[in-house]
């Protein structure tokens, strides 16, 4: 029949979104004016509850091991990754945070965060990448599956939406997802 509505009609064929580039961007460690400036910024690209800012320790005491992409032209933070090396196991990278504004998300600042993070670990002596994410957040699950990060399924874990994850690891109702990945040089 013309003119009939046909089935994609109502329910379109599923398109990834367009990749659009990514400006021109540094990476860099970030200073504690950064940091400040910051604090309201990550609360708008984190869907974290609690507190989302990093704290004034973090510039203080790990922003060597931290890094910050920016735009070349406007200086404005694209994203950030706060992340330290493990003082009690010296072979872990630690990734505490990692937001990049939704702007600017799939445009590969976030894997260019990870990988200057990852090289930088490596050369200090680091051998495995950490990282906690709750379970029920998809995003952030199929983001470091992307780069190879896979879920601790060791002893006290337990499939919680689907996935191996520890109940209560960051305190009541807080469940994790504890992903690792090898670091190589």
């Amino acid at each position: 029949m013309p003119d009939f509505p046909t089935f994609d009609h109502w329910f379109p064929p599923d398109q990834p979104p367009e990749r659009r580039p990514a400006p021109a961007y540094t990476l860099r460690h970030p200073d504690e004016p950064d940091l400040a400036a910051l604090e309201a910024r990550l609360r708008d690209w984190s869907d974290q509850r609690g507190p989302v800012g990093p704290g004034r320790a973090w510039s203080r005491h790990v922003a060597g091991t931290s890094w910050l992409a920016e735009d070349d032209t406007s200086g404005r933070p694209l994203g950030i990754l706060l992340g330290f090396t493990s003082p009690d196991h010296a072979d872990e990278a630690v990734i505490q945070r990692l937001a990049v504004d939704p702007e600017f998300r799939r445009r590969g600042i976030g894997r260019a965060l990870v990988g200057r993070f990852a090289e930088a670990q490596a050369h200090a002596g680091a051998s495995c990448l950490t990282a906690a994410c709750p379970p029920d957040n998809r995003q952030a699950l199929g983001f470091f599956a992307a780069l190879g990060f896979t879920p601790n399924a060791g002893p006290g874990s337990r499939r919680l939406y689907g996935v191996p994850a520890f109940e209560n690891w960051d305190g009541p109702g807080e469940d994790r997802v504890l992903l690792e990945r090898a670091i190589s040089e």
